[in-house]
């Protein structure tokens, strides 16, 4: 059990950050030619993502130490 929570907050902790780049690059662009991408949805869409993903890690590393 407790390899399975540390693979579940790593696993957690990486979707947060990609869902933090995705959500960037959801709004990035506008400069150097570069088109704006304005896809406020997706960015908030990621966002939440990320902060449940991180969440969820800290919470599942809290187990881990009480355990």
């Amino acid at each position: 059990m407790n390899k399975f929570l540390e693979y579940t907050t790593t696993t957690f902790a990486i979707i947060g950050i990609f869902s933090f780049i995705f959500a960037v690059g959801a709004i990035d662009g506008g400069y150097n030619g570069l088109p704006m991408n304005d896809n406020w949805f997706a960015f908030g869409i990621c966002t939440m993502i990320g902060f449940i993903s991180f969440a969820i890690s800290l919470l599942s590393q809290s187990k881990i130490e009480r355990i």
